[in-house]
């Protein structure tokens, strides 16, 4: 007999609510997972469910999904995802600091045909981007002494900063904007990401102190009338001469070239360039880059680099999460269940509560991904030509109609990175006439990577969330707390 759908398991009091703010900010994991535990004494087949959770986040109800089953009903079935709202989710933290026209914030059936023209925008990107960011990496590397030590994720956030001005304040010929716009820019989104993700969000503008929100608009006031300048002028990819599209291609680029954009592309970079270079398995002697390097066959090459990228994407995708605010109730199935436990009943999600989903547990989930769900295995997706296969994907890009922009577009960033690293040509790359680059190695102490960090990138399983929490920061983006140090050689 079926079962009646039940409300999200846990119950909030208001009182709660603000202590449950501050810790969500300080940890997510820590904060999802101590919720599940104490579930597990009274019933133990509901926590290894990754039931919903019902928690208080800013004084609203919101329910905590981290099953992979639930997270692609609610991004994927047409009959849920139609009654769930981004914008209205993202009013408040984002809407502010990232006005319309914007595609991140829209809903169907508007988001459809706004991504349809942004999609074929992009893709006029697909044809230079891999030259730009080889050259960009060489000369990223060129700045360090051979032999020196690098702060692994400050030296991938500066990279990253240069990839995205790079591309997107460019006119695609090489031509771009001078380094002090790009510095602006970077400077001014630096301010807006701050007041966006201020625990203090009002507006407080004085002569002796201003708020980081006040701060934060004041950015975004400075940053719209300057990247508008720069579509008048050419220094655009996009730029175009339609007066009327102007105002969305500036709108978009504020998007395109912010601080949480540059920090979630050097989270994925810092995770993949420590597991090309650090992870060992079952084969000790030898690192996945000289197993990359080893390759004679360039096809085979170019999958297992795509493995790599989209393995570190599962494990550690740089946003942990993205919200939906419910416009009508909906249901959620039961998970399915692959063991001999009684599934728990459907969950009944009402109306106007927040969706916050969790990318991190569902992409772990072991009913998915098996034995294997908190490990790194590298070669996990050099099939992934079938749905079934995609299906072992996780969600750092999300999924279906709403999945990332740029999703193809930064892949393919990710692994320009690893293969320029790697001294390895790309044929997009020899296209436009760049030489073969040198290889790169990064030497680092495995035994130096604190226990919470190896779990963030499926090296040790089983790690306690509050270990996790301790040597993780997961909000704006996911990077480990303390500098992981590498030595650079040649």
């Amino acid at each position: 007999m079926p079962q009646s759908p039940v409300l999200p398991h846990g119950s909030p009091t208001t009182f709660a609510g603000l202590s449950e703010t501050f810790s969500f900010h300080a940890s997510p994991e820590s904060f999802i997972s101590s919720r599940v535990l104490a579930f597990q004494k009274s019933d133990p087949a509901l926590a290894r469910s990754r039931t919903p959770i019902h928690a208080k986040i800013l004084n609203r109800n919101v329910a905590v999904i981290s099953s992979y089953d639930h997270v692609r009903q609610i991004l994927c079935e047409e009959a849920v995802a139609s009654n769930l709202s981004s914008g209205k989710a993202y009013d408040e933290l984002m809407a502010p600091f990232f006005p319309p026209p914007n595609l991140l914030l829209l809903d169907a059936p508007e988001h459809q045909r706004q991504k349809s023209v942004w999609l074929e925008r992009i893709q006029t990107l697909e044809s230079t981007v891999c030259a730009t960011v080889s050259k960009t990496v060489l000369d990223h590397l060129c700045e360090i002494e051979s032999g020196s030590s690098i702060d692994l994720y400050e030296s991938m956030r500066s990279l990253s900063w240069k990839i995205l001005l790079s591309i997107f304040l460019s006119d695609g010929k090489g031509e771009g904007s001078g380094f002090s716009t790009r510095e602006t820019v970077e400077a001014l989104q630096e301010d807006l990401l701050r007041g966006q993700f201020s625990l203090f969000p009002i507006s407080v503008n004085t002569p002796f102190w201003r708020s980081p929100r006040s701060k934060g608009l004041e950015a975004r006031r400075r940053l719209e009338s300057l990247l508008a300048s720069e579509v008048i002028q050419g220094a655009c990819p996009f730029a175009t001469n339609n007066v009327g599209e102007r105002q969305d291609v500036a709108s978009h680029l504020l998007l395109f070239t912010s601080s949480l954009a540059a920090k979630a592309l050097a989270s994925l970079l810092t995770a993949l360039l420590l597991n090309v270079y650090m992870f060992n398995g079952k084969a000790p002697e030898s690192s996945l880059s000289d197993r990359v390097r080893a390759m004679d066959d360039s096809r085979l090459r170019s999958k297992y680099v795509k493995s790599l990228v989209l393995e570190t994407e599962r494990l550690s995708p740089p946003v942990v999460g993205i919200m939906r605010r419910t416009t009508q109730d909906i249901v959620l199935d039961s998970p399915v269940n692959r063991s001999q436990e009684q599934s728990p009943a459907p969950t009944m999600i009402p109306k106007a509560w927040d969706v916050w989903i969790y990318f991190v547990g569902a992409a772990r989930d072991p009913a998915r991904f098996g034995d294997t769900a908190e490990a790194f295995v590298p070669d996990r997706h050099v099939n992934s030509e079938s749905s079934d296969e995609r299906q072992q994907e996780g969600f750092a890009f999300g999924a279906d109609a709403k999945g990332c922009l740029g999703q193809d577009l930064m892949r393919s960033v990710a692994a320009t990175v690893v293969e320029t690293c790697l001294g390895l040509d790309s044929k997009r790359s020899l296209s436009q006439g760049l030489a073969q680059p040198p290889p790169v190695k990064l030497v680092g102490d495995l035994s130096q990577i604190p226990s919470g960090v190896q779990a963030w990138l499926g090296w040790q399983q089983d790690v306690a969330p509050e270990q996790w929490a301790k040597d993780i920061k997961q909000l704006p983006t996911q990077r480990p707390r303390k500098p992981i140090y590498v030595e650079v050689l040649r």
